[in-house]
């Protein structure tokens, strides 16, 4: 990726630590290199996995950096050597670098690249390892494109590289069956209320573990069978919808705060399945109960190409709805942040860039 000539803004950081780090600078506009597109960003998500970035537990990022790992925007230019790609073209960028031919990625398995020099430690995305989507243009590999479907706005595309396509490969991970039931913690943040709807379009019952009434409202309205305050008893809770018996499938985004919850409310050969760590990175394991309740640990990260493409076929069916709490203009970004770590937010927060 080279830089031309016209100036551009984004967000950037050049030391670690909250929001008060970030700053909105004038920069040259990238110019694609050869197996690159230039991509003009017209929404991005804020993200849980932003905080990190800022915060410093991706030591290795260089500085200064950009943020922004979900957006969507229109191609403006193309680097030598790619083809089937258009200026003008409307597309969502998939949030996650991966080689295309490596074992897992000739698996349709990108998310587990083989390039990804710390794949035990973390995702391979592309904000962590070059500037993100919270700049009016970035420069990004043709491969991470995908077409828009014409009936879906950017608004609510900006909502699913990261949060719909992660709840997707999760529960594909989880292999759901129809008449099961699946408990999500943290229902009412991005990832879970996509969950949340994926879940009964495989046909499973579902409890939405929330946090007060306006999310649980927010819930039953997109589908969930029950609600249930994480201030309860939420083992409990999910017997007594089930026959005693507790959930096939628990869905946890947030770490190790809800571990131990989680792993109490599961059925004899229920599946407890993760892809965050919101509340801390570690947990005791119960090694006796694990066995003896015949119970799985699965972790899951963000999903595939193919994977993607389902979820844009949903989203253009209206078969799934993304959950928006907000939406911040480019320059209200520090707003953005303080708004992602409110207690009581339903769903989204989304950045208009350039609309």
């Amino acid at each position: 990726m080279g830089y031309g000539c016209l100036g551009l803004r984004a967000w950037r950081f050049d030391s670690f630590g909250g929001a008060d780090k970030l700053y909105l600078a004038e920069v040259e506009r990238p110019k694609p290199a050869s197996g690159e597109v230039l991509v003009r960003v017209a929404y991005a998500g804020v993200n849980p996995v932003d905080r990190s970035i800022i915060s410093g537990r991706f030591q290795w990022i260089r500085l200064p950096h950009t943020p922004g790992a979900e957006f969507v925007g229109t191609v403006e230019d193309v680097g030598d050597g790619v083809g089937g790609v258009e200026a003008g073209e409307r597309v969502l960028v998939m949030p996650n670098l991966f080689c295309g031919e490596c074992y897992y990625c000739s698996r349709g398995e990108e998310s587990s690249c083989l390039t990804n020099p710390n794949i035990e430690r973390e995702p391979y995305l592309l904000a962590i390892h070059r500037d993100g989507g919270w700049a009016e243009w970035v420069a990004v590999p043709s491969r991470n494109l995908m077409r828009l479907p014409d009936n879906l706005d950017f608004r609510e595309a900006s909502t699913l590289p990261v949060d719909g396509l992660t709840a997707w490969h999760l529960l594909r991970r989880a292999r759901p069956q129809p008449g099961e039931l699946v408990v999500v913690m943290g229902a009412s943040g991005g990832v879970g209320s996509f969950a949340v709807q994926f879940a009964k379009i495989y046909g499973c019952g579902v409890v939405g573990v929330v946090g007060g009434e306006a999310q649980a409202r927010a819930l039953l309205e997109l589908g969930a069978d029950y609600v249930v305050d994480r201030s309860e008893d939420i083992a409990h809770f999910v017997r007594s919808v089930n026959g005693g018996r507790g959930a096939d499938i628990v869905v946890d985004p947030l770490g190790s705060a809800t571990w131990k919850t989680s792993f109490l409310s599961l059925a004899p050969m229920g599946r407890y399945v993760t892809c965050g760590v919101l509340t801390g990175t570690t947990a005791e394991l119960d090694i006796l109960r694990l066995y003896s309740m015949q119970a799985e640990v699965i972790g899951s990260t963000v999903g595939s190409r193919w994977e993607m493409q389902r979820v844009l076929e949903l989203a253009s069916k209206n078969r799934v709805k993304p959950l928006i709490d907000s939406t911040y203009k480019f320059e209200e970004l520090k707003s953005a942040f303080t708004r992602l770590n409110e207690h009581g937010r339903s769903g989204k927060v989304v950045l208009e860039v350039k609309g």
